[in-house]
């Protein structure tokens, strides 16, 4: 009996130990994470300007104010068109880089090194870089173009580009990430399943469509799934670059956030927005999960 009550207490002595280890960490989630997401809650539904003593209005910011907000459905609109043009298009890149940084090519580990080199670089250097690419008047892309006597363009000073310029530049940034994820599943394919499809009289296109891309739906799911919470939150990138502009043409929904509360000091409102959009892409990620997480393939046989 002694003896075990001997263990009971080792085994305590080293679960004090352990939560010793990780208190630093959970103090900071604590103080970080948790108790901010619940301050924004109950910000949500306050009127405060950082000034006065925020104001309780129940759910007026989520009903009145924001369904007769304008700028809050045309930023909705435009980061759902950011959405729609980065997600496939980005996923499709990373993929078809993946088919061939998977074949025996030499110098296949500069290559990979280089098209994930953009992922470790910070948004803030990332958009210096190209503003200076796609400068109408000084930037290198004009000028190549008129060395081919193409007329060149205002890539983020008109409302005509400015949303599809930010987007290939962000499919450029996160294409490496996506590269990565895609190229380490098809590292995981069999190779005796190709030899087989091979013998067999299968094509190019039928052992993609029937080996590949069965067999790599983990990445993509997780790929896709990434893909959508990172364009609906992007934000350093529209800062960086056109700071919402020009006029309304890139203004995200996280811009929008950040503009009503550190702008226009209207941080209930933005609290509202953010958990809007928390919502939403917490809807979309269930219904990813719901429609797509049984087509899932995680069988390799």
């Amino acid at each position: 009996m002694s003896k075990s009550k001997a263990n009971k207490k080792k085994s305590m002595a080293e679960s004090a130990y352990g939560y010793l280890f990780i208190a630093p960490n959970l103090l900071g989630m604590l103080v970080f994470v948790i108790v901010p997401i619940f301050t924004s809650l109950l910000m949500s539904f306050t009127d405060w300007d950082l000034i006065n003593a925020p104001r309780w209005v129940g759910l007026s910011n989520f009903t009145d104010k924001m369904v007769h907000d304008q700028q809050f459905w045309v930023s909705l609109k435009n980061t759902f068109v950011f959405s729609l043009l980065t997600i496939p298009l980005g996923i499709a890149a990373a993929f078809v880089i993946a088919l061939l940084l998977n074949q025996s090519i030499k110098g296949v580990n500069l290559y990979r090194a280089a098209i994930f080199l953009p992922v470790g670089i910070s948004m803030i250097s990332i958009s210096v870089i190209w503003r200076w690419i796609l400068n109408t008047d000084l930037g290198i892309l004009n000028y190549v173009l008129s060395l081919v006597n193409l007329q060149g363009a205002g890539w983020l000073s008109d409302e005509k580009y400015a949303l599809f310029s930010v987007s290939a530049i962000s499919i450029w940034k996160s294409v490496g990430f996506n590269m990565v994820i895609l190229l380490a599943g098809l590292k995981g394919v069999p190779s005796h399943l190709y030899e087989a499809a091979t013998i067999d009289g299968a094509g190019a296109w039928r052992r993609m469509t029937r080996i590949t891309l069965p067999l790599i739906t983990p990445s993509l799911f997780f790929v896709s799934i990434m893909s959508v919470i990172g364009s609906f939150q992007v934000f350093d990138l529209i800062y960086s670059t056109t700071s919402g502009g020009p006029g309304d043409s890139t203004r995200v929904i996280y811009y929008w956030v950040y503009q009503n509360g550190f702008k226009f000091f209207e941080m209930g409102y933005a609290s509202a927005l953010a958990w809007v959009v928390f919502i939403m892409l917490f809807a979309v990620t269930l219904l990813q999960m719901k429609f797509f997480g049984n087509k899932v393939n995680y069988e390799m046989d």
